[in-house]
């Protein structure tokens, strides 16, 4: 039997995907490498960097009205304009101030940008090719992220130009969806759990997702204003950057298999560990020779799986008409925990560079040592009883539960 095909209108999604989110990866060495130019101080040049999660979590909140009043096409228009032209006020509007609003706003855009495209997905799949659907828009995201970062080079960070192409790239993102064929899906956006619901049944994978966010959001939202604070070329800091990121597309399958064949609290307690003996080894290195660079891909490695790991943990706790409200609510947790992380750490980044690894370690010896904990006090479920793994994007919205969860289409009549 072949495998179901993935349909046209699914090209064209990942296509605006790509492009949104090389815009994304884009700002991010650019803002860093400006900030530094520009004579913002390091705390401040932190906090700007760390508005954009601010403006991600009000986003998740409020893209479910827009879609409701204004729909689908009109809504995704109308936001990856602003976010465009947000870019380009960046590139104008020089101070910490001014880019901390555009940050917040960028957020907005971006976490209802995700919302739509994933459920243009989501109701593009079907039972048997939803895996496979949600597989491509992990590589395809973390690729095109990748590929925006590595592009700073393209131009002197000190101009226009970077600004200008990063905006290109988010309005070009438009062009997919609205030429897509596809009608309007429907605006169903999974409602989350009550925290003291979920946390009643299985607080470990609210606190390990809320650990995995704060840790990540560190690295990849304030490692270009680390990289800049050093001195780095675009080059480095990109590279400092998109080691992590390489990281968990080499060991994302592999370690989720590994948890679907081992207790996953094991797996997690590993991984955590592994992640922050890692971060504690950087202290030791420059961040740029190859030595720095195999160190991050490792670290990156172990520590993105442990949010789609403890995603799968909480589901082995729960009954199937749970899962997506679960979900729901651990990306929320999540996106609250990569705001949290650099927000603590921005204003001790000012006083030591070195506390970008000190906390990181620090945060992931946390949950290793709370992980330990509920594996000597508190059973789990055996192996044998252990949900199939399934990769979750980090920077996703509450839609792509909807893909991972969806219920079977029924027949007319059934």
């Amino acid at each position: 039997m072949t495998k179901p095909s993935i349909a046209g209108n699914a090209w064209s999604l990942f296509l605006g995907i790509a492009l949104l989110q090389a815009g994304v990866g884009l700002q991010r060495p650019l803002l860093g490498l400006r900030a530094q130019e520009a004579g913002f101080s390091t705390l401040s040049a932190a906090l700007v960097m760390t508005s954009y999660y601010a403006g991600f979590i009000v986003g998740t909140r409020v893209v479910g009205h827009a879609l409701a009043k204004v729909g689908h096409i009109r809504t995704f228009a109308g936001l990856a304009s602003t976010a465009s032209c947000v870019v380009l006020l960046q590139g104008f509007w020089i101070n910490p101030i001014s880019w901390g609003l555009c940050r917040v706003v960028f957020g907005i855009c971006c976490a209802a940008l995700y919302v739509i495209g994933e459920s243009w997905l989501n109701d593009l799949a079907t039972n048997e090719n939803r895996g496979r659907l949600l597989s491509v828009y992990m590589v395809v995201a973390i690729a095109a992220t990748l590929g925006g970062q590595y592009s700073v080079g393209l131009a002197s960070t000190g101009g226009f130009t970077l600004f200008a192409l990063a905006s290109i790239m988010v309005s070009i993102a438009l062009v997919p969806i609205a030429l897509s064929s596809r009608t309007t899906p429907p605006a169903v956006v999974p409602e989350p759990l009550s925290f003291r619901a979920l946390y009643s049944i299985v607080p470990t994978g609210l606190v390990i997702c809320l650990f995995s966010g704060m840790t990540l959001g560190i690295i990849v939202g304030l490692g270009p204003i680390y990289g800049a604070a050093k001195g780095w070329s675009s080059l480095q800091i990109a590279n400092f950057v998109g080691a992590p990121l390489a990281g968990s597309v080499l060991f994302q399958i592999p370690i989720g298999r590994m948890s679907d064949r081992m207790p996953r609290r094991g797996v997690l307690t590993a991984a955590s560990a592994g992640a922050a003996a890692l971060c504690f080894s950087m202290l030791a290195f420059n961040g740029k020779d190859v030595a720095s660079i195999v160190c991050l891909t490792l670290m990156g490695g172990l520590a993105f799986p442990i949010y789609s790991v403890a995603i799968a943990y909480t589901n082995d706790w729960l009954e199937q008409s749970q899962r997506a409200g679960a979900a729901a609510l651990l990306v929320r947790v999540n996106g609250i925990g990569a705001f949290l992380g650099p927000l603590l750490a921005a204003p001790a980044l000012s006083v030591s560079l070195d506390i970008f690894f000190w906390m990181t370690g620090a945060i992931f010896s946390a949950a290793t040592a709370y992980l330990v904990y509920r594996v000597f006090f508190h059973e789990a479920p055996s192996v044998d009883e252990q949900q199939p793994f399934q990769p979750f994007p980090l920077r996703a919205s509450r839609m792509v539960v909807a893909l991972l969860y969806r219920r079977p289409r029924q027949a007319p009549g059934q």
